[in-house]
């Protein structure tokens, strides 16, 4: 079994929705995909492509993305709402939200833990991966979550990465020593926003910023992700969000973006490496250590 990785699928664009219909409808029947979040907004969409994907692949794993979680003048009532009747069509449909131990051949070999989770939106948060850019708008003011998102009214104000955090209750789950693939849709740690320099690349920064005035880092992710990923003694984990694809080890854990992202990044080169399909990140006939240590 190969177990490959996605996220940042944005079917809302036809060239997109048109990637995910050209994925073979035969190569992956044995093998296992993570979607790492933001298929859609729209929830007719996000079912339809994730039916789609469960048809191609023995195992389909999910989490949503924060575009997935965005209410318009919809019958939720807010994104917790949507984000538990979503949780809950998935189980039903046998699209996998929980973790799970594979096995191949009849023998277990690896876990795929799914980490729900949220940015830690407030710079003052010990557990934000804010990193400061000059000329910055500390409101963020074109960052759609400000008017897409809605959290329960009654809980204001409503902490939604330790929510998230809080929900996937790993103390419970026993992985007997066998390796951890994790996965969450937001970053767990400051380094995966930048390059191998591990600090902010000038260079790219003009290249590819369209808004100066936009600051990533507020709403990149949480330290609480990473935090979990220790806690599971994870060997791989899977992200995205920032539509930037990487591939590297990091105090022992590989940590590995796939995104498709938008049509017009592509174009520009943001999404390295999606040329060739998707990323298979583990092969069951092989070690931990081989899957963990040289990424392919």
């Amino acid at each position: 079994m190969h177990i490959y990785c996605i996220s940042d699928i944005h079917v809302d664009f036809t060239e997109n929705a048109l990637w995910i219909a050209n994925l073979s409808n035969t190569d992956f029947m044995n093998d296992t995909l993570i979607l790492a979040g933001d298929v859609a907004h729209d929830l007719a969409l996000l079912q339809q492509t994730l039916l789609e994907l469960k048809s191609k692949f023995k195992h389909l794993f999910f989490v949503p993305g924060n575009h997935d979680l965005w209410v318009h003048n919809s019958e939720w009532r807010d994104s917790i709402e949507k984000f538990h009747g979503l949780l809950n069509w998935c189980r039903d449909e046998g699209i996998d939200v929980e973790p799970q131990l594979l096995d191949a051949e009849g023998r277990a070999t690896v876990w795929i833990v799914p980490l729900f989770s949220w940015y830690s939106a407030s710079i003052e948060d010990s557990h934000s991966l804010y990193w400061p850019k000059p000329g910055e708008d500390a409101e963020n003011f074109p960052w759609a979550d400000k008017y897409y998102i809605r959290w329960p009214d009654a809980q204001q104000p409503f902490d939604a990465a330790s929510f998230f955090a809080d929900f996937n209750k790993l103390g419970l789950l026993q992985t007997q020593g066998l390796p951890v693939i994790s996965f969450s849709h937001f970053l767990p740690r400051q380094e995966m926003m930048f390059g191998d320099s591990l600090k902010p690349d000038p260079e790219k920064i003009r290249k590819y910023d369209r808004n100066p005035k936009f600051n990533f880092s507020r709403v990149a992710g949480s330290g609480l992700i990473e935090r979990q990923i220790r806690e599971l003694g994870s060997h791989t984990h899977v992200y995205g969000h920032q539509h930037i694809n990487r591939d590297r080890v990091l105090e022992g854990v590989r940590y590995v973006s796939h995104c498709l992202s938008y049509p017009a990044e592509r174009k520009l080169g943001m999404a390295k490496g999606i040329e060739a399909g998707l990323k298979r990140i583990w092969n069951t006939d092989e070690s931990a250590s081989r899957n963990i240590n040289s990424p392919t």
